[in-house]
């Protein structure tokens, strides 16, 4: 039976499907197949929970290996992860030189948040399916970097490549990982080291670019960027011009992108380029042209079908609105054009069509549905239904009980429906299971610091989130509220002022305004609100705080 995340008349109707049924860790006294009917009616009725559990009951009672091996798939395939790591376990005692059995314990491990324990299983994953330790290093860099435990990604790595020192491929896959979990320092390190072991690896120059940006670095960052382009390579090319777009130098990055263009190079990425510049600008009759001029060349490129489809919507034309937003079924604006689309269906009297459109997006990328349920929770939101919201994310969470993340999404609508003590304590159980980790960290300290009393244990859990991920801008915005809560806003200025320049996020843009306007600075309080409210004219945070400060 192939696994669809979540039906969606089960996310509108919220109730639609039988609730899952709560079952404990521990198995009855059944025989291996007894738990395997039980499993399999759970199935049928799409109780993914009770069919996980009873599946991985069967393999800890059951001394066959292909039982172990099915509770172990079923159970990934429904992302069930604590179920999925006891019958991975059972799967590799009762198969101990199988890899696959291994690969899938040291995977479960780490969406479970239990680092050290996967980085034992993929240490041990590095020393048997590779001969070549590069390719192995190589290999596992691409399969970390897909998981959305990022510090606990990079954390693993840095075990892997404890016994690999000399190695440059294990020193550009800790840059990588470092990288994306916002942790610059040990980012740029580690590329500098890879560069040392073989001096002019191009991969290893671009890694240390990408973390002197991360790091705010820069003017050294763009000027190797600049180097690294000057020989003409049409990959450095079009990463200086992204790299000139996050420094904010929007017309050097034209010129870049332009120069692609006109020189026949890597054209639809240069495109794409300039169109996006349009975009941030406003430009929206030159981004129209280089989005349908990149969707001709590229015959559907997705980033080109979502900004088309946004521009339809501005002029009012829902029709063909939809008609670009419903093809974007893959890349990172799938889940908001796909949603957005939904939206339009609804609003143009076409609910049913709505529901199988998104249905059938989910159907074929079951991971978004996280971010789809947010999305239509924020939405009942939005529209004065707090209640049903909630009951849809009390649904999803039941279906999916190991995901911490869909339970901090619940925390967050709960915070936002004022139910703030309720909210804390998700979050607390949050943390509980993820004790290290720099996203639970923030989410609950920068709760406290803001809708509590506790501003105190709110700012320290915020100093051991940002320590752990000190070049995210958010994290950096919640030490800077933190420490206003505190009454300490000169200390707080220049965290709120790195976190505005590197993300110009209108959350951040209020929290900065509230700063410089109890130093008596309002007219730049003022200016720096209208700037962002242009860019974000219905934040919800930035909106409140103007409100309190108008006249």
């Amino acid at each position: 039976m192939r696994a669809r995340s979540l039906a969606l008349t089960a996310l509108l109707a919220i109730l639609a499907l039988p609730s899952p049924t709560a079952s404990a860790a521990r198995c009855t006294a059944l025989p291996p197949a007894g738990h395997l009917a039980v499993g399999d009616r759970a199935l049928a009725r799409g109780d993914w929970p009770r069919a996980a559990q009873a599946l991985a009951c069967a393999a800890a009672a059951s001394s066959d290996a292909k039982v172990a091996e099915r509770a172990t798939r079923e159970a990934f395939e429904k992302s069930q992860m604590a179920p999925a790591a006891r019958a991975a376990a059972r799967w590799l005692e009762l198969a101990p030189n199988s890899e696959e059995a291994r690969r899938h314990l040291a995977t479960a491990l780490l969406r479970l948040y239990r680092t050290d324990e996967s980085a034992v299983h993929f240490t041990a994953v590095l020393d048997t399916a590779w001969t070549d330790r590069a390719e192995g290093f190589t290999a596992l860099l691409a399969t970390l970097a897909r998981e959305a435990n990022r510090t606990g990604a990079a954390r693993v790595m840095e075990r892997l490549a404890e016994r690999d020192g000399g190695l440059p491929e294990a020193q550009l896959a800790r840059s990588a990982l470092w990288e994306q979990a916002e942790h610059g320092e040990l980012a740029l390190q580690a590329a500098r080291r890879a560069l040392e072991l073989r001096p002019g690896w191009r991969m290893a120059q671009f890694a240390e670019v990408r973390a002197l940006l991360l790091l705010g670095r820069m003017d050294e960052g763009l000027a190797l960027a600049e180097e690294l382009a000057a020989d003409g390579d049409a990959l450095a090319q079009l990463s200086l011009g992204w790299w000139l777009v996050t420094a904010q130098r929007d017309e050097e990055a034209s010129a870049v992108f332009e120069n692609l263009r006109r020189s026949g190079t890597a054209v639809p990425q240069a495109l794409e380029g300039l169109g996006s510049l349009a975009w941030s600008r406003r430009d929206y009759e030159a981004a129209g042209r280089h989005f349908s001029e990149l969707a001709q060349q590229s015959r559907g490129d997705s980033t080109a079908l979502a900004y088309l489809g946004l521009l339809a919507d501005r002029r009012g034309d829902a029709l063909l609105a939809l008609r670009f937003l419903e093809r974007v079924s893959s890349g990172p604006r799938a889940v908001a054009s796909q949603l957005k689309a939904h939206e339009l269906n609804v609003e143009s009297g076409q609910p049913e069509r709505a529901e199988q459109v998104l249905e059938d997006y989910l159907d074929t990328s079951p991971e978004s549905t996280r971010d789809v349920v947010s999305g239509l929770a924020a939405r009942l939101v939005n529209d004065g239904r707090g209640d049903d919201a909630l009951r849809l994310m009390q649904r999803v969470t039941a279906l999916y009980p190991d995901d911490t993340d869909l339970q901090l999404g619940r925390a967050y609508l709960l915070e936002r429906l004022d139910r703030v003590a309720e909210a804390v304590a998700v979050m607390r159980d949050v943390l509980r299971q993820r004790p290290d980790d720099p996203t639970a960290l923030n989410a609950l300290g920068y709760t406290l610091s803001d809708r509590t009393d506790s501003v105190t244990e709110g700012h320290e859990l915020v100093r051991r989130a940002i320590a752990g991920r000190p070049d995210s801008y958010a994290v950096m915005d919640s030490m800077g509220w933190a420490l206003f809560r505190l009454n300490r806003p000169q200390e707080s200025l220049p965290w709120l002022e790195k976190a505005w320049q590197r993300s110009r996020d209108p959350e951040v843009a209020a929290h900065l305004g509230e700063v410089l306007w109890s130093q008596g600075r309002r007219e730049e309080a003022r200016k720096l609100w209208t700037e962002a409210g242009e860019d974000n004219p219905d934040n919800r945070s930035l909106q409140r705080t103007v409100a309190r400060h108008q006249g």
